[in-house]
């Protein structure tokens, strides 16, 4: 699978472990991480994660997630196309940032965009995507179940 993952999964294994949805998710996006790393799926990246990633307070956090842009097959790049999608996107209520990754993901081909945000999760079905919107939890029960 073409997975685009946003970078509330890329944050999960910083998060503080002490809920087990957490600690879940985490055990997840790390799982989906090695599969991409050997080759099971593959990683779309865009301007956007890189945008968003650059703006973390916390510089460790930050390289270590931006290592993985080295890793994409590929990455979305601006163009007017992604912005009129992202603004056609927003209009729906979605916020412009994750109007933005949901718009790089479908543009860059990805199958599944992965995140840990239960509101885009919620409402990702009705805004017409051409690609479907996963926890990771949801994602890896599902490619271990048909594996």
């Amino acid at each position: 699978m073409r997975l685009y993952i946003d970078l509330s999964c890329f944050n999960r294994p910083f998060d503080n472990q002490a809920q087990e949805r957490i600690r879940l998710e985490t055990e997840a996006v790390l799982v989906i991480l090695t599969r991409i790393v050997e080759g099971t799926d593959t990683l779309l990246w865009s301007w956007v994660l890189s945008f968003e990633n650059d703006k973390h307070p916390k510089r460790d956090r930050r390289d270590e997630i931006a290592v993985w842009e080295r890793r994409a097959e590929r990455s979305v790049g601006l163009s007017g196309s992604l912005e009129d999608r992202s603004r056609r996107i927003a209009q729906q209520g979605i916020s412009a940032l994750d109007a933005a990754h949901l718009a790089a993901a479908e543009l860059g081909g990805a199958d599944i965009l992965l995140t840990c945000d239960d509101a885009v999760i919620r409402r990702a079905p009705r805004l017409g995507l051409a690609l479907r919107v996963l926890n990771p939890v949801a994602y890896l029960s599902e490619v271990t179940a048909h594996g």
